[in-house]
């Protein structure tokens, strides 16, 4: 298993991954950009996203997408715009892209991770059990905050 920055060519794997994650939460998939927007946002002179996909023989089985935020009394952070991994993969592809994106914000100097997600899901459970504190909780979801202590934690993991 690899995790790794995605290249343009990773979209037409991505996207479908994109797709089916909307449907899970059951969401319309219309809202969903087309595959076209999504390179270019992407690969813009001025990026709106970055993204890290997780692979195994060669075939993409996640991604995490973020993007970089500011605070005048907090400094850098890391916001996590979605971190999916297909079912049956979840238990080795999901603690590896975060490890992988708590080594990028160590290398960045960040002082925070944060993430948004739908309260009471597995993927809720897993940010709780590797490190991120509830920030605050609305309409069943929840802010998520990882900061010095679990980048210690997690940090400290071999990259991947």
């Amino acid at each position: 298993m690899l995790v790794r920055k995605a290249t343009e060519e990773d979209f037409t794997q991505i996207h479908p991954l994109i797709i089916k994650r909307t449907e899970e939460f059951g969401l319309p998939t219309s809202h969903v950009p087309n595959l076209k927007k999504f390179v270019e946002d992407y690969s813009s002179n001025s990026p709106k996203f970055y993204c890290l996909v997780c692979e195994l023989d060669t075939r993409i089985i996640g991604y995490v997408t973020y993007s970089y935020a500011y605070s005048s009394w907090i400094g850098r952070s890391i916001n996590i715009n979605e971190l999916y991994v297909l079912l049956g993969y979840r238990d080795v592809g999901q603690l590896p892209m975060l490890h992988r994106l708590v080594n990028i914000t160590l290398e960045l100097k960040c002082l925070q991770v944060k993430c948004s997600a739908p309260d009471n899901t597995e993927f809720s459970k897993f940010l709780v059990e590797n490190g991120t504190s509830v920030m605050s909780k609305e309409d069943g979801y929840s802010l998520y905050n990882l900061e010095a202590e679990g980048f210690k934690k997690l940090g400290a993991m071999p990259q991947i």
